[in-house]
């Protein structure tokens, strides 16, 4: 063989091997994330203004899992150099942590917690997302989490029930937990200080209010609500019930007001397949 030849042939070999090793170094896999309470006070604190007395009524605390996922620990997504999206997961439990974080800044914003107290605030994690977008340099966060919450007497009477939202966003370094664990943190804990600064909990929680009566289901004219719809559909999936039977359940509901885009991401990372989400749409309103 000629030297030129071999030159070629060698520098083949390495192109290829180049390739190769590029290929496989992107090939990234989930983006792992140990989640970590790590509030950026810098960027805004979530401080709910809390009402004279409030400290004076001990509560019970506790916040359980009320998402709509086929995986609890998959939470959001990450995009690689190529625009590849890679599931995010969770490396320790999500629930055990949000109640870690609820106990955290509960007590450090001077509500008085204890095991036997004639309140009970119950709560339900409804959305926690995470989406990691890769950029030129670095990444943009973005979390997002609603809880949803219900105070009750110790005689089992509801006294107040609502929700909250929080979210979050900043740049930083490509799969980074540190940054994952920054906006998902300030995300709950607004989340968290939405619910603790309602007035109309404050106000049951004082004593100024009785029991609320209970909400009767929509009628089949008003509709069904979207997160109603999704958590049916999911439970119908996990029986094994094929596309075709979910979009013929879809089509003899009416829903009470239009998926927004949240809601089609939603129900995406629930596992609803497309063409049942797309049925959906057309059902909204109807």
């Amino acid at each position: 063989m000629s030297n030129h030849r071999k030159i070629w042939t060698a520098g083949l070999a390495l192109a290829l091997g180049l390739l190769a090793g590029t290929a496989a170094a992107k090939d990234l896999g989930p983006f792992k994330v140990t989640l970590r309470f790590v509030p950026q006070e810098s960027v805004g604190s979530s401080t709910p203004t809390l009402a004279a007395g409030i400290s004076e009524h001990p509560i019970k605390l506790s916040i359980a899992d009320g998402r709509t996922v086929t995986d609890p620990v998959v939470i959001g997504e990450s995009s690689d150099d190529d625009d590849r999206v890679w599931p995010a997961h969770a490396v320790n439990d999500v629930i055990a942590w949000s109640n870690e974080v609820l106990t955290k800044t509960a007590s450090d914003w001077g509500i008085r917690l204890a095991p036997d107290a004639p309140l009970t605030l119950d709560g339900h994690l409804l959305r926690f997302n995470l989406v990691e977008k890769n950029q030129a340099v670095g990444s943009t966060y973005n979390a997002d989490v609603r809880v949803s919450f219900k105070l009750a007497n110790d005689r089992g009477q509801t006294l107040w029930e609502g929700t909250g939202a929080g979210d979050a966003t900043r740049y930083g370094k490509a799969r980074s937990e540190e940054n994952a664990s920054e906006v998902l943190s300030d995300a709950i804990k607004e989340a968290y200080a939405a619910v603790f600064a309602d007035s109309a909990l404050q106000n049951a929680w004082l004593g100024k209010t009785g029991p609320v009566a209970s909400v009767a289901p929509a009628s089949e004219g008003q509709g069904i609500s979207p997160d109603d719809l999704l958590a049916e559909l999911v439970k119908l999936k996990k029986q094994g019930f094929t596309a075709d039977l979910l979009v013929d359940y879809v089509r003899k509901k009416n829903l009470s007001g239009p998926l927004t885009a949240d809601d089609m991401v939603e129900w995406k990372n629930a596992g609803i397949p497309q063409e049942v989400i797309k049925a959906a749409l057309d059902r909204a309103g109807s």
